[in-house]
C-alpha cells in the first residue's frame, strides 16, 4: 500500500485543550514529539489510523520505542496519556483477540482530503494517457499483423502481446492489461534491486524525459538553459506529473517558437518557467497553429553528470546550482 507524503497538522494545534494539558506535564516536549511521530507513522502506513507494520502485525510499545529512538519507559508514558484523552484507542484482531492494534482517534481530521483527492485525480490522468498510448502501440501492431504473423508461424518469441486483425476493442484491452501486468512485474524486480541513494547537498532528481524536453527546448530556442538550475526543469517536472507527455511538451515549444522566436519582444518568454506554468500550458497546447516536431537524438543530455541513476523511477541525481 503506498505510503501518504504528508498528514495535516492546523496551526492552532497547541490550542487544543488536550495538547495544553499535555503542555503543563513535565515530561511534555517527549511526549508531543512520540504524537507527532505517531501521526507521521500512521500517515506512513496509509491504513486509515491504524498503526500496522504489515496487515497482521501491528506496532507494538517495544517497535515503537526503537523505531522513534525513545526509551520503552517514554513511550509508555506517552501512550498512557494519548489512551486517557482519548487521542488514541486499542482495538483487537478478530483472528487473534490478544492482538493490541493502536488506532489515531478521529484520523480523517489529519488528512489533507483535498490533496489526497488532487494526487488522485492526477493518477488517473496519468494512467488514462498511458492507457491510450498503449491502445496506439497496440492498433500499430494490429496494423503491422502481416509480418508479425510470419514471425509467429517461424516460432519466432516476442515478449509483446499479439492480437488478431479482427479484434474487437475488448480483446485489445485485454491484452493491454497482459502488458501493463507484465511492466508492473518488471517494475518490482527493479524495486527489489534499486540501490538507495542519500542526497548531497547541492543534487536534485531528474527525469529523462524532463531533460529529453529541456534538450528539445535549446534545440528549438538556440539558448541554454542549464539543468543546474533546478528552476529550469521545475515546471517541465510537474507537467509530466500532470499526465502530460513528453510530445505535447515539445508541441507547445514548436507553437510557441513558431509565433515568438523571431519576435524581439516575445523572445524572451521562450523560456521553461513561463511555457510551462500550470496557468498558461494547456492554452498554449490546445492553440491551433500546427508545426513539426524536430528530433536531435545524437544532442540528448550532453555533458550531463550524473552521481545516481534510480532504476525504479528512471530520475538521474545531478548536481544543481
Amino acid at each position: 500500500m503506498n505510503e501518504i507524503k504528508w498528514i495535516k497538522i492546523t496551526t492552532d494545534i497547541f490550542d487544543d485543550e488536550k495538547i495544553k494539558l499535555i503542555d503543563s506535564m513535565p515530561e511534555r516536549d517527549t511526549i508531543l514529539v512520540i504524537w507527532l511521530k505517531l501521526l507521521t507513522l500512521a500517515g506512513k502506513s496509509n491504513r486509515s489510523g491504524y498503526l500496522l507494520f504489515s496487515d497482521n502485525i501491528p506496532y507494538d510499545e517495544e517497535m515503537l520505542s526503537t523505531l522513534f529512538n525513545r526509551p520503552i519507559n517514554s513511550i509508555r508514558l506517552a501512550i498512557g496519556t494519548f489512551k486517557k484523552f482519548r487521542m488514541i484507542t486499542v482495538e483487537h484482531f478478530q483472528e487473534d483477540s490478544e492482538k493490541e492494534i493502536f488506532y489515531i482517534s478521529n484520523w480523517e481530521k489529519h488528512q489533507n482530503i483535498e490533496g489526497m483527492d488532487k494526487i488522485r485525480e492526477q493518477n488517473r490522468i496519468r494512467f488514462a494517457n498511458y492507457y491510450k498510448r498503449k491502445k496506439e502501440e497496440k492498433l500499430k501492431s494490429i496494423e503491422n499483423k502481416g509480418v508479425k504473423s510470419n514471425l509467429i508461424s517461424s516460432n519466432v518469441r516476442t515478449n509483446v502481446s499479439l492480437t488478431q486483425p479482427n479484434a474487437t476493442d475488448l480483446d485489445i484491452d485485454k491484452d493491454i492489461d497482459k502488458d501493463i501486468d507484465k511492466e508492473k512485474e518488471i517494475y518490482k524486480e527493479k524495486e527489489k534491486n534499486n540501490t538507495p541513494h542519500s542526497p548531497q547537498r547541492g543534487e536534485y532528481p531528474i527525469s529523462k524525459d524532463a531533460l529529453e524536453v529541456l534538450d528539445y527546448l535549446n534545440l528549438k530556442t538556440n539558448k541554454k538553459f542549464s539543468i543546474k538550475n533546478k528552476n529550469n526543469t521545475k515546471n517541465i517536472s510537474q507537467r509530466l506529473k500532470d499526465g502530460f507527455t513528453v510530445e505535447e511538451l515539445k508541441s507547445v515549444i514548436d507553437k510557441k517558437t513558431f509565433e515568438w522566436l523571431n519576435d524581439d519582444k516575445m523572445n524572451q518568454f521562450l523560456n521553461p518557467e513561463t511555457l510551462f506554468r500550470p496557468k498558461k500550458f494547456e492554452i498554449y497546447l490546445n492553440s491551433k497553429n500546427k508545426v513539426k516536431t524536430e528530433t536531435d537524438d545524437d544532442g540528448k543530455y550532453k555533458n550531463i553528470k550524473t552521481t545516481h541513476i534510480d532504476n525504479v523511477t528512471g530520475e538521474m541525481w545531478v548536481t544543481g546550482g
